[in-house]
């Protein structure tokens, strides 16, 4: 299979237009035409529906178009690579986290990478899981750290990285840890965990959380709504051991029947480079040490 050819074809599938595909790989449209053509004689299969006024992939056209993609995101990672050793004399990995992880883990985190492997030169993106996998995929990031996320791609090397209980936490001390069940709770709905853990304390306690605000997003959000005294929520230590320290929150109770951790997500083709498992091995070493508490 030529890869002129099969690169033709990608980039009309992708744009669903001749005419972008022309403009995309600098060349007249009736060549593109001619070329897919030939492709798909060489083939002996049709890869486009010509019956419909739009493009439309035939089964087989369906089949390639996800074969190519892969094909192409690969030879985007290996000529970001060959970039990045020729430009840089030394090592340099780039690191997705998404906003959650990123406030309370990243700068602890990165600071012991720095002080442990002065060698390696690092940049960093924060974003959404969804975007943070695209770019990991096209290869304009090396590895990304987000929270769970249930993800099937073989393509891809994931490692669950375990880091604790989760804890209730308060703006305000409570005489009996009952009383928590007359206080607003906000709740992270879209957290797979979160009812998980919600039924732990109201089986433990013997309670009912009858009043719940749902909020989905910014981690600073949600614990000003707990300064501000409007609710009390459930996060994972490592999210609040900052504000704990400090006693701008309070823990109510710690909760460990429930573990909570974030995903270490990084493509195949790149786990056998010093700094990727340099990085990994920190990841995995990293440690919160949890603080005193009721």
């Amino acid at each position: 299979m030529d890869l002129h050819y099969l690169e033709i074809f990608y980039e009309v599938a992708k744009a669903k237009s001749f005419t972008k595909a022309a403009e995309k790989l600098y060349i007249n449209q009736s060549a593109v035409s001619i070329q897919v053509k030939k492709f798909e004689d060489i083939l002996k299969v049709k890869l486009f529906d010509r019956s419909s006024k739009k493009i439309k992939l035939t089964y087989v056209g369906e089949n390639l178009y996800k074969m190519a993609e892969e094909i192409f995101e690969k030879v985007k990672r290996a000529e970001k690579e060959i970039s990045r050793v020729i430009e840089v004399d030394k090592a340099k990995i780039s690191i997705g986290a998404s906003s959650i992880i990123a406030e309370p883990l990243l700068p602890s985190l990165m600071k012991e990478f720095s002080m442990t492997h002065q060698e390696i030169e690092y940049s960093i993106i924060i974003s959404n899981k969804n975007h943070l996998l695209k770019l990991l995929k096209e290869g304009e990031l090396d590895v990304i750290i987000i929270d769970s996320e249930h993800i099937n791609d073989t393509n891809l090397e994931i490692i669950f990285i375990e880091k604790g209980p989760y804890v209730l936490v308060s703006s305000k001390q409570y005489a009996n840890v009952e009383d928590i069940e007359n206080d607003p709770l906000i709740t992270r709905s879209a957290v797979p965990n979160n009812n998980k853990v919600i039924e732990t304390i109201e089986d433990k306690y013997g309670i009912s959380f009858t009043s719940k605000i749902d909020i989905a997003g910014n981690l600073e959000v949600i614990k000003g709504m707990v300064y501000e005294g409007i609710g009390n929520v459930i996060l994972p230590y490592y999210a609040v051991y900052k504000d704990i320290k400090k006693g701008n929150l309070k823990i109510i109770s710690k909760i460990d029947e429930v573990k909570d951790g974030y995903e270490l997500v990084y493509t195949k083709d790149k786990k056998d480079l010093s700094q990727i498992k340099k990085f990994v091995e920190l990841v995995k070493s990293h440690k919160i040490v949890m603080e005193s508490h009721r």
